[in-house]
């Protein structure tokens, strides 16, 4: 009896002694693994989606803007401009395909300035006006570039943007400008529009606050 029973002692337990290393070694593992998805998410860069854009370029002058980045490819901003003889308002959106320090952006933006008095813009062309009108120059625009963002992906963003806008300008009155032209006082006009599709180049920066 003492013969047979022991090599069947002992068969039944190296089963059992697998089955509980295994068991073991699965209860091991089940509870590493929220350990190690939380370690992962941690080590993961924070996208930040709020922040602040300032830049300058022709020829649509100097612009801050707040922004909006809701997803790590999309940027969205508007704010106010100034081309120191008026002020206006934008509104663009940027692609950013490559979340790379150093990426390329495709941009869009539209704007507009609020009138600014004829007087004014000749002077600051250098020109002198030969009349006392003070009618309104306005003017609406529609850009597209093609950028490179350096620390696109981190909190502070420095970029250059090259590309084309079309102008739509605006004249009230324009027997001014006809005047100052042709240097006859008597010629008389109605408002004056002007198109054109003009090169543009804009350089800032961008720092996202969270």
């Amino acid at each position: 009896m003492t013969m047979a029973t022991s090599p069947t002692r002992r068969r039944t337990a190296l089963p059992l002694r697998r089955h509980s290393a295994i068991c073991v070694c699965l209860l091991a593992l089940a509870a590493a693994t929220p350990a190690l998805a939380q370690d992962g998410a941690a080590g993961e860069p924070q996208l930040r989606r709020f922040g602040v854009l300032v830049d300058a370029g022709a020829p649509h002058g100097i612009g801050i803007s707040a922004v909006l980045r809701p997803l790590p490819w999309l940027r969205l901003q508007a704010g106010p401009t100034t081309n120191t003889l008026s002020f206006g308002l934008r509104a663009g959106v940027s692609l950013l395909p490559l979340q790379t320090f150093i990426a390329p952006s495709i941009n869009a933006e539209a704007g507009h300035y609020f009138g600014s008095e004829y007087n004014d813009v000749v002077d600051w062309l250098g020109a002198r006006p030969t009349g006392s009108s003070t009618s309104d120059v306005t003017y609406d625009y529609v850009g597209g570039s093609v950028g490179l963002e350096i620390g696109s992906a981190s909190r502070f963003n420095f970029f250059l943007h090259l590309g084309l806008s079309y102008v739509a300008l605006k004249v009230d009155d324009a027997s001014a400008i006809i005047q100052d032209v042709a240097n006859d006082p008597s010629i008389t006009a109605r408002d004056l529009s002007v198109r054109a599709t003009v090169p543009s180049v804009k350089v800032g920066f961008l720092l996202y606050f969270f």
